[in-house]
């Protein structure tokens, strides 16, 4: 059978300043065998160009290189968001430091990290997944509009009323203080999230203290048997616990409860745990302990409201398929 109809081609977008990287990158991901996906890759050294093609052309995920002269990965990334917030975002560099690793993680919501040089099989496999997931999202997307579109509300008891938080720290005053930011909130949240929707130009979720409900656990094998009885929405989970690493801890939980939020905290931490934490876990957001009130409880109550918005598009998006309302197109 024609190779043309085996494989469908979606389009990556690949910026780094280094043409040697740009040309490596489009011969691995165009050269046969093909895996799930065929691809068809723009490849730009100068970020700008990259933009300005982006306003042309949809592209279903990114490559991006963080150190570049022109403009930072991050900043890239802020950018390509705005203008197609549904393409998955990877980052391929070899010169990234811990803190803005974090800041990617935390505020770009980047889907994988992967360091140079690279292996070809983690490459391909890492995108596949990245384009698998932003296919799903989308098909769910057009599936639950349907019924928007025709006035159908989803049910009261569709998403968890309460949401569920499991704290993992083996350091009880740690663990408790983490439990007392958020289920009590005050005027500094409101100001900070005025502040945060004034430079997002958009809304910014808050913790609902009377829709959450918080437990802890002292050990990482309490934390998985809380998880194995109870739906959990999110999890902050510390790094450095006897046993297990959180790292690892994080990837356990992700297999029991793929839909939960994972967070994690950590006063140290290296570059590997939490590339690791990312890759096996998709950790929504890293922490530093300490950190401020504001800044963690932003972290989680975005974090609750991803995950509420998901499924509930993935519940109508059932409905609709039940209904045989429609298919994407």
């Amino acid at each position: 059978m024609d190779q043309e109809k085996t494989h469908e081609k979606h389009r990556i977008l690949v910026v780094d300043d280094e043409p040697n990287i740009l040309n490596a990158v489009r011969r691995e991901l165009m050269a046969p065998p093909f895996g799930r996906h065929q691809y068809e890759v723009e490849v730009f050294a100068n970020p700008m160009e990259a933009l300005a093609r982006a306003r042309e052309q949809v592209f279903e995920a990114v490559l991006a290189d963080y150190r570049m002269p022109e403009m930072s990965g991050l900043d890239f990334l802020h950018a390509l968001a705005q203008l197609q917030p549904d393409c998955a975002r990877l980052v391929l560099s070899g010169h990234t430091d811990f803190d803005s690793l974090i800041r990617m993680i935390n505020e770009t919501h980047i889907y994988r990290f992967i360091p140079k040089p690279w292996h070809g099989y983690f490459l391909k496999s890492s995108l596949a997944l990245a384009v698998d997931l932003r296919q799903a999202t989308l098909a769910q997307r057009h599936q639950a509009n349907l019924l928007r579109e025709d006035g159908v509300e989803l049910p009261a008891d569709a998403v968890n009323e309460i949401d569920q938080i499991l704290i993992v720290h083996d350091v009880p005053a740690v663990a408790h203080a983490i439990a007392e930011s958020l289920t009590h909130s005050g005027r500094i949240d409101d100001v900070f999230g005025e502040v945060r929707e004034h430079v997002r130009h958009a809304h910014v979720p808050r913790i609902d203290t009377a829709r959450i409900k918080v437990q802890i656990a002292d050990s990482l094998a309490q934390g998985l048997k809380i998880a194995a009885d109870t739906r959990l929405s999110c999890v902050i989970a510390g790094y450095h616990m006897p046993g297990l690493d959180g790292a690892s801890f994080l990837a356990d939980l992700a297999q029991l409860q793929p839909d939960c939020a994972c967070i994690m905290l950590a006063a140290e931490a290296s570059m590997e745990s939490v590339v690791q934490a990312l890759d096996l876990a998709h950790i929504s957001a890293f922490v530093a302990w300490p950190s401020s009130d504001f800044v963690l409880r932003a972290a989680v109550a975005e974090a609750l409201a991803h995950r509420r918005l998901t499924l509930e598009t993935r519940v109508l998006a059932e409905m609709c398929a039940s209904r045989k309302l429609g298919a994407v197109d």
